[in-house]
């Protein structure tokens, strides 16, 4: 039988405040408990995990291995629970007890633990533990700041398109790939009473950048954005302009969610619900959505339904098809205080080895591939095939796009998640929103905290 993802999303990570690598938090403090004078002979983990399965995948194929292989400085693992871990990190911080390895959500956040100097520059074990060569050259580079590589990532995303294909045949349409073909099936669903697109942030209310970052890439188009990431123009020019307010009539219009109001309280589970059941065409979300999408469909759901996924359409003509976002899902730094940086740096290194064992973690409990290559022939042969292909098609993308919440500094992405309420509740028009964006952007461009962009 098929594996599919059921671990843990980018969201929940998020949610903590420290997204991390393979579907679950990660963070070690030496010590066996995080207290400054605590032992130094083990590497103590404090980890969290969607489910037990996923929990006891992890220790049995990454810790357990693990510490045969460094058993003077062995890694010891305890269970933390989300909603608290972020506040015991931050305490553990303040305190000088913080865990050997901090994660971030991304590169905007790091650069706060970065100008507090809880990091150390990471670029001799780059060098000694061959990291420039395996991992992907622009996920690396998001890491460095002021010329040193103080973070790697964990695990990278992209954004896509959920559908029922039982739900397209039964309407006599086909996957779209353009902007006209795209509404013109949102415009026949609407008429038919159904939602165009599932959406809404009621569980995560920095969903909101999700879509922005779609309009951005799909519709201004990835070049426009990584000129504006640059300084080159503005994000008050006509094509961003144009780009959300494109943006803001989808939603005003009811096709994102049904409506506005409904936006703010469908719930994830809502969403995939309605694509089950052929009440929504379409979800937009993130890679993550792997991990969350199976519970309903097919028998685990007692329904004969099956999901598939699609490249977001090109939303304006000009715009290529099949752009597939950059994201990553966090990042690990090593804290400036640890006793072991050493084995810290080699527990990373542990966790961005082995492609076939990463690529059992995702077929087997669904924890997301860090940004190393993992060919085909890496993946289990009971693997899922819609989820070996997903990977396939982002890993070989030859048109890439820019997720607000890995390239944008984080001031701004603030105001891309906030005002963009105000913008579909009538409160700003686009033009507004762009201004605003644009004001917000500039002097982080101009103090130099735009994550590096890919070459």
């Amino acid at each position: 039988m098929p594996h599919t993802p059921a671990g843990l999303s980018r969201r929940n990570l998020l949610s903590i405040g420290g997204g991390t690598a393979l579907a679950a938090f990660l963070s070690a403090c030496a010590g066996g408990g995080g207290a400054p004078g605590g032992k130094s002979d083990k590497l103590a983990i404090w980890s969290g995990f969607a489910t037990k399965d996923a929990e006891n995948w992890y220790r049995k194929n990454v810790v357990e291995v693990f510490n045969r292989e460094h058993p003077k400085v062995p890694v010891e693992m305890s269970i933390k629970q989300f909603d608290t871990v972020e506040r015991q990190l931050q305490t553990a911080l303040a305190a000088g007890s913080a865990p050997d390895i901090l994660s971030a959500a991304g590169p905007g956040p790091l650069r706060e633990y970065a100008a507090a100097g809880h990091l150390i520059p990471l670029d001799d074990y780059a060098r000694k533990l061959g990291w420039n060569d395996r991992i992907l050259d622009w996920a690396m580079q998001t890491g460095v700041i002021d010329g040193k590589l103080l973070a790697l990532p964990t695990s990278y995303e992209s954004m896509l398109v959920f559908y029922n294909p039982a739900t397209l045949a039964k309407h006599g349409w086909t996957y779209p790939k353009t902007r006209a073909e795209f509404e013109a099936i949102c415009t026949e669903a609407k008429a038919k009473g159904m939602i165009p697109v599932s959406a809404g942030n009621a569980d995560y209310k920095n969903a909101n950048e999700w879509h922005v970052s779609v309009l951005l890439n799909h519709a201004a188009g990835p070049d426009a954005v990584r000129r504006a990431l640059k300084g080159e123009i503005k994000f008050t020019d006509p094509v961003f302009v144009d780009a959300v307010e494109q943006g803001r009539k989808y939603f005003v219009d009811g096709w994102w969610g049904g409506a506005v109001d409904r936006y703010f309280t469908n719930s994830f589970a809502k969403q995939y619900e309605q694509l089950a059941k052929g009440e929504a065409v379409f979800n937009i979300t993130g890679s993550w959505g792997l991990a969350e999408i199976e519970p309903f469909f097919g028998a685990a759901a007692g329904n004969d339904q099956e999901w598939a996924w699609g490249a977001i359409p090109s939303l304006r003509d000009g715009v290529p098809q099949d752009i597939w976002e950059l994201a990553l899902g966090g990042t690990y730094s090593i804290n400036a205080k640890s006793k072991n940086p050493d084995v810290a740096a080699d527990w990373i290194d542990f966790n961005m080895s082995d492609p076939k064992r990463l690529a059992r973690g995702l077929a087997e409990a669904g924890f997301q591939l860090p940004p190393i290559g993992v060919a085909e022939a890496d993946f289990p042969a009971d693997i899922d095939k819609r989820v070996a292909g997903l990977f396939s098609a982002i890993t070989t993308a030859t048109d890439v796009g820019y997720t607000t919440w890995t390239f944008f500094p984080p001031k701004t992405v603030t105001y891309i998640i906030g005002s963009w309420e105000k913008l579909i509740t009538g409160k700003i028009d686009s033009r507004g929103y762009c201004q605003g964006l644009a004001e917000t952007f500039e002097p982080e461009r101009a103090a130099g905290a735009v994550p590096p962009l890919p070459a």
